[in-house]
């Protein structure tokens, strides 16, 4: 009976090599995975524990922005811009930008100063006359340069193409007379906007 042939002595250390090379690459491979693994728990780890802390705390716009009593207007008097805050911070007096007639009875109030419709920046309008928006006698008004939505103090939408009144931020009044303005807790323009007003003896 004929012996079967043996493999040439080269080829069995050529696949010895070979083997021994997949054996590198898998621990190689396991090495790494492990190292990336360990890397995001500690980076997870890491953000939950300062988020625990609050170190991360929104400094201006996106968090809360404290507005001296001497930047708050006085009631009536124009709306004051605070840029930090992406806001006009507006002083009602009495009923003043109710235009809906929904029962305002005048405050404080933040309105952000992005225009609902494409987000331009709304600016204040001192001299423009409600009549050209069937509201004659009454001036002063926010009027976006973009495509002309016209909105009263109280951010009430009166004209143009914008889906709703201006939005508003929550303001909460602290004892020396400044205000904080909490740029993270937007709410939706409505037409209750006048009654969102804050009342402020500052």
């Amino acid at each position: 009976m004929a012996a079967e042939p043996t493999a040439p002595r080269g080829g069995r250390i050529e696949r010895a090599r070979q083997i021994e090379s997949r054996k590198l690459a898998r621990r190689s491979f396991l090495r790494v995975s492990a190292f990336a693994g360990l890397s995001l728990f500690v980076g997870s780890m890491t953000a939950g524990f300062l988020g625990f802390f609050n170190r991360l705390k929104p400094v201006g716009f996106g968090g809360v922005v404290t507005v001296a009593a001497s930047r708050v207007p006085a009631p009536g008097a124009e709306p004051v811009r605070i840029s930090e805050a992406k806001a006009w911070v507006v002083n009602l007096s009495g009923p003043e930008g109710d235009v809906l007639g929904v029962g305002g009875t005048g405050g404080i109030m933040a309105l952000y100063w992005k225009c609902p419709h494409l987000g331009c920046s709304v600016p204040w309008n001192p001299g423009f006359n409600g009549a050209a928006v069937n509201f004659p006698g009454v001036v002063g008004w926010f009027r976006c340069p973009c495509h002309g939505s016209t909105y009263s103090r109280a951010g009430i939408r009166v004209f143009g193409p914008a889906p709703r009144p201006m939005d508003t931020m929550a303001i909460t009044v602290n004892g020396d007379g400044s205000i904080s303005v909490n740029t993270g807790a937007i709410t939706s323009g409505g037409t209750d906007n006048p009654l969102r007003a804050v009342s402020y003896n500052g």
